[in-house]
């Protein structure tokens, strides 16, 4: 099995909802939840799922809450074109059905693993261990130790 790495910005950056809720941030100090769906025009849930990804990414931050309305703004500065375009993310280095489903919209969640070696070792257990019961061959060396796990959904088309 091909290894798998992935920057989790670039990864969240990838589907194509999370780009257009990037864009409609990228020339304004911040926006509301409200007016974000309107820009974006999903529906309420989806379009907290996508923030989600993109708060846990580390690229937007929910910064205010007045009353119900919450506010969104960036983190800092995101250039959309270095390495990906909207039709084209960057994303070399993964293997070609990653790529597949990524581009197809399939939902990416990257679960970082902290610098512990103690951590690390359970995570290295838990995947060999899940590879194992569902018969799926990993081969990971045995100096492998994962910086996070990228787990990635079927397409929602």
């Amino acid at each position: 099995m091909a290894k798998i790495r992935g920057d989790s910005r670039q990864v969240a950056l990838a589907h194509e909802t999370r780009r257009g809720i990037v864009e409609t941030l990228q020339n304004v100090e911040e926006k509301s939840t409200v007016q974000i769906q309107e820009t974006i025009g999903v529906t309420r849930y989806h379009l907290y799922h996508h923030l989600k990804q993109l708060v846990s990414a580390g690229i937007i931050e929910n910064h205010r809450d007045e009353g119900r309305a919450r506010w969104w703004r960036l983190t800092g500065p995101i250039d959309l074109d270095v390495g990906a375009s909207a039709d084209q993310p960057d994303l070399s280095g993964l293997p070609d059905e990653v790529s597949a489903l990524i581009r197809r919209g399939s939902d990416v969640h990257w679960v970082e693993i902290s610098g512990s070696a103690r951590d690390s070792i359970a995570a290295k257990k838990m995947l060999e261990s899940v590879a194992d019961e569902w018969g799926v061959e990993l081969d990971l060396p045995f100096t492998f130790t994962p910086g996070g796990i990228l787990i990635i959904g079927k397409p929602r088309n």
